[in-house]
């Protein structure tokens, strides 16, 4: 195998790893602000929810 080959060959793996490292941190990442985001959302509807569901329940009382 010529010097340029292997040169090549390992660019080529260099390119490889490096993006997969990338996508692995960038997951990461979106992974843990996805996270806070829904804690953010459920503990501030936790009380709507049960509020919708009653106002559900009623209107679905009421049509019967």
């Amino acid at each position: 195998m010529k010097t340029s080959s292997k040169l090549l060959l390992g660019l080529l793996l260099a390119v490889i790893i490096g993006i997969i490292v990338v996508n692995l941190v960038y997951k990461h990442k979106l992974d843990s602000k996805a996270k806070i985001k829904i804690e953010l959302q459920s503990t501030s509807t936790k009380v709507n929810s049960v509020d919708s569901d009653s106002i559900a329940m009623d209107n679905a009382l009421d049509n019967q």
